[in-house]
C-alpha cells in the first residue's frame, strides 16, 4: 500500500514558531490586569495566589499566552467574579471564524 502524503506550505510564522497573540487573548488579558488593579493587587500577589510566577501573569495579561478555562476560573475566583466578567469588553464577534 502506498500512501502519499502532501508537503505543507510554511508560512514565516511556522518557520519561527512564534506567534502572534490574537485580539480576544489580548482583550481578556486587559481585563484580567484591569481587574487586578481595581483590586490593588500586584502580579506577584496574584500569581502567588494562582501558584505561578508573576512573568506568567504577565504573559497573560498582555496576550502573549493564552488563558486556559481552568486557569480563568481561578482568576475570577480570587477576585470573587464570575468568570463571563473576563470576557465584558471583549466584542461578540471577536474569536469568531471569518
Amino acid at each position: 500500500m502506498n500512501i502519499h502524503l502532501a508537503q505543507t506550505r510554511r508560512t514565516p510564522q511556522a518557520k519561527t514558531g512564534k506567534k502572534s497573540p490574537q485580539p480576544i487573548d489580548i482583550a481578556v488579558g486587559a481585563r484580567v490586569r484591569f481587574i487586578r488593579q481595581h483590586h490593588q493587587m500586584s502580579q506577584s500577589d496574584l500569581g502567588d495566589r494562582l501558584g505561578i510566577t508573576f512573568q506568567q501573569i504577565q504573559k497573560y495579561e498582555r496576550g502573549t499566552n493564552r488563558i486556559g478555562s481552568s486557569r480563568l476560573a481561578q482568576i475570577a475566583e480570587v477576585f470573587g467574579v464570575p468568570v463571563a466578567t473576563l470576557f465584558d469588553t471583549v466584542p461578540q464577534n471577536l474569536g469568531e471564524a471569518p
